[in-house]
């Protein structure tokens, strides 16, 4: 088997989910080398939200941009490689921006912040030390394993919503009108259904903001203690939850809270996505999309009413989970891709 290089040229946790999966590969007898270049200011695409590996030859780069907001960053690699994975993928913005590359551009698929203990971009100990003071939890803890559920079939009378979010700044002088516009408009959304769930299902609903200097702005009526929002009760909460609330990230990216839903098999309602995703991930079949505050409400009520939809719903999550986002699972389905494309081609047997 040849060896896989894979370059780490910044210590941004989006990568965490890409470097998890290469090191699960490692684990099951893949001959994979991890090169940390995170400190070298001079690499090319240092800090940028991006993996560079090498495989059977080739080069190719995984993107965990949000969005399509540095064109001429995601231009710097798609210049140099032969394939390139892309977490926020829209074929009609690669083919608007990228028109020469975009048959190289392929869909990577959604996105959680999950770690592997042998990953070189951990924590430093003395921060692990001072989140362990604080009462929170370090990020070698987060392993993929502390994300999986299995379906469960709750009664009505039983059903619990889960919806933590946070708010944006939409009056950042560095940002432009649009992006604030943007952001404003996702704070609506959210404390608009916030407040309608919590006056609807009461103490079965566990949602709200987390406790920040905007939240107490804005709507502080809506803020929820920190204890839960701290990552690993969190996850707790997601686990003891039957339908979870997914809304779009910053621009239009799929939350990495969806991402974290599907992971533990559950019921999931979501902002409509804005980008496409490999598989069979769809929509009614594994989450019922909104675009205004009373779809959402609306279809968490379809989700409360129907024990066998929210049940075949935690299904069809842990068979996407098992089939496409399990970061091992994730990235040998890129590999097999590359395999496929130099097979037609005639580049390997």
């Amino acid at each position: 088997m040849d060896t896989i290089e894979v370059t780490i040229p910044s210590r941004i946790h989006h990568l965490s989910q890409i470097i998890t999966g290469f090191l699960l590969l490692k684990e099951q007898g893949w001959d994979v080398t991890l090169i940390d270049r995170s400190r070298e200011c001079d690499f090319p695409f240092h800090d940028l939200p991006v993996v560079l590996v090498r495989y059977r030859d080739k080069q190719v780069i995984y993107d965990m941009w949000d969005g399509y907001q540095n064109p001429e960053g995601i231009k710097k690699g798609l210049e140099i490689c032969d394939f390139y994975f892309k977490r926020s993928f829209s074929a009609e913005k690669n083919q608007e921006l990228f028109p020469e590359y975009a048959k190289i551009i392929y869909p990577l698929g959604l996105f959680y912040r999950v770690n592997h203990p042998q990953s070189p971009i951990q924590e430093p100990l003395w921060k692990e030390a001072a989140k362990l003071l604080m009462g929170r939890t370090p990020e070698r803890y987060f392993v993929p394993k502390v994300f999986e559920g299995s379906p469960t079939n709750q009664s009505n009378n039983s059903v619990k919503i889960l919806f933590q979010t946070q708010l944006w700044d939409s009056n950042d002088p560095t940002l432009s009108r649009q992006a604030n516009e943007e952001r404003r408009d996702i704070n609506n959304m959210r404390i608009s259904i916030l407040r309608v769930l919590r006056q609807k299902y009461g103490n079965a609903f566990m949602g709200g903001l987390s406790d920040t200097a905007l939240s107490r702005s804005i709507a502080p009526d809506l803020i929820i203690p920190k204890k839960y929002t701290e990552r690993k009760n969190y996850l707790k909460l997601v686990h003891s939850c039957d339908i979870c609330i997914g809304s779009m990230g910053l621009h239009e990216s799929i939350g990495g809270k969806t991402g974290e839903y599907v992971a533990a098999a559950k019921a999931i309602v979501n902002e409509s996505l804005h980008y496409s995703l490999p598989g069979d991930f769809l929509p009614g079949q594994n989450y019922l999309p909104f675009t205004t505050a009373q779809e959402c409400i609306d279809a968490v009520q379809q989700l409360v009413d129907s024990p066998e939809r929210r049940y075949a719903m935690q299904q069809a999550n842990q068979a996407y989970y098992q089939h496409y986002l399990k970061p091992d699972i994730l990235v040998k389905n890129t590999l097999d891709q590359i395999d496929r494309a130099l097979s037609q081609s005639g580049k390997i047997m």
